[in-house]
């Protein structure tokens, strides 16, 4: 399929989301061999109408991307500097976690744990209602009990990179924005791309994606989670539940603030999970580090495959380490599960998506990654996402001939 077919495929699936109401704008990229190809925005960054209009420098509360454009490569690099094993124990790095609840369990979780959500920690908190900052997190997760052995089972878990974001702190002795933007951006040329960008007067942004009217959805979250709290521990669910009655939550549109409740209230901002803002163009850059041979920040190869193949294959969910690995290579569980990356990506396909609306899905079969930025949070979280992205991949990996394991170019089957 030539570019002009695909790129009206591009705008197609994006007019279909914007007329379904799942976002008001967005932008998308397709690379190809580790460069930029065909590039299209639509629509505008929130829904008044005197809102900006989306373009290639539009800033994206990028949400769980982070795990994988920042905590991940950092933990590979750290690796790479002697700084830091993936089989490290979690408690070499965070020794306060051995003072608390289950202390014995937690003793046999590593990094690597962390990197594949396999640790055995929950999947979230609503920590900002008790804690403010590193050392109050790390309080209220030694005194978390795990939901599993580590090794055991996936759950996907904010607390686990909030975790492997406080380790980088420490082994690098330096605030993980600044060694983000030591390590990752500067090198990369990732001009527009920070935390806290309202703190960035030089960012040469036309406009911010606007994200929820308020946090009401994370407000929901916290009153469900109090509710089962309430009858597993009285105490502390009365405790929590008086801090949650009494918590001053955003009001208005949020626009320039991380949406993730953790990081903006609890974690002032900067987090390993999440609170990274960027650009399409700044997202190409990033992806050269995982696609092309020639990127400024080199990580090993081996640790690249062992980043993006799944380890987790005795679950229904295939993670690689932060990535998630595509469905379509694993067991009839794994395939049933589906993929965000639609039905059509590889076997050694790889991605990841933020809550925010925002993904990543690279398909080395296809030399070819898809980067997709809306704000379907705007102005409420729109559920609607899901099967968007599995319609939105699958059109565009249709358009994108296969390239056969021996490297010769296949025509579409």
């Amino acid at each position: 399929m030539n570019g002009i077919e695909l790129m009206v495929r591009m705008e197609q699936s994006l007019e279909d989301g914007m007329n379904r109401g799942i976002f008001p704008g967005a932008a998308v990229s397709l690379m190809r061999k580790g460069a930029p190809t065909l590039t299209t925005v639509k629509g505008k960054t929130g829904a008044g109408e005197d809102a900006p209009q989306v373009d290639a420098q539009t800033l994206y509360d990028m949400a769980s991307l982070t795990k994988v454009m920042v905590t991940l490569p950092l933990v590979l690099l750290s690796v790479q500097s002697g700084k830091l094993s993936l089989f490290d124990s979690l408690l070499t790095h965070v020794p306060q976690l051995g003072e608390g609840q289950d202390t014995e369990r937690k003793s046999q979780i590593k990094i690597v744990h962390l990197l594949t959500h396999t640790s055995g920690l929950p999947a979230w908190r609503p920590y900002f209602l008790i804690g403010q900052g590193r050392a109050d997190y790390i309080q209220l997760m030694k005194e978390e009990r795990l939901e599993s052995n580590p090794g055991s089972h996936v759950v996907y878990s904010d607390l686990g990179f909030m975790l492997l974001g406080f380790v980088l702190e420490r082994i690098w002795d330096e605030e993980l924005d600044v060694l983000a933007t030591r390590l990752l951006f500067q090198p990369s040329g990732m001009k527009n791309t920070c935390y806290l960008p309202l703190q960035h007067k030089s960012l040469a942004i036309s406009g911010i994606a606007q994200t929820e009217n308020g946090n009401g959805f994370e407000q929901n979250m916290a009153q469900n989670y109090l509710a089962s709290l309430a009858s597993s521990d009285p105490s502390k669910g009365t405790e929590w539940t008086e801090k949650l009655a009494h918590f001053k939550w955003r009001q208005g549109v949020i626009c320039g603030t991380v949406h993730d409740c953790n990081a903006h209230y609890g974690l002032g901002g900067i987090s390993g999970h999440a609170g990274l803002f960027s650009t399409i163009r700044d997202t190409e850059r990033y992806m050269d580090i995982w696609t092309s041979q020639k990127a400024p920040v080199y990580i090993d190869p081996l640790l690249r495959s062992l980043a993006t193949r799944s380890h987790t294959d005795f679950s229904a969910q295939r993670r690689g380490l932060g990535w998630i690995a595509s469905s379509t290579g694993g067991s009839l569980d794994q395939l049933a599960a589906g993929s965000t990356g639609g039905d059509l990506v590889s076997e050694r396909a790889y991605g990841h998506t933020g809550f925010t609306g925002t993904s990543i899905w690279t398909d080395p079969l296809r030399e070819a990654t898809v980067i997709t930025l809306t704000n379907r949070v705007h102005p409420v979280a729109s559920p609607l996402i899901g099967s968007w992205r599995i319609a939105h991949h699958n059109q565009l990996w249709n358009g994108i001939e296969l390239v056969d394991a021996s490297g010769e170019r296949g025509s579409n089957p």
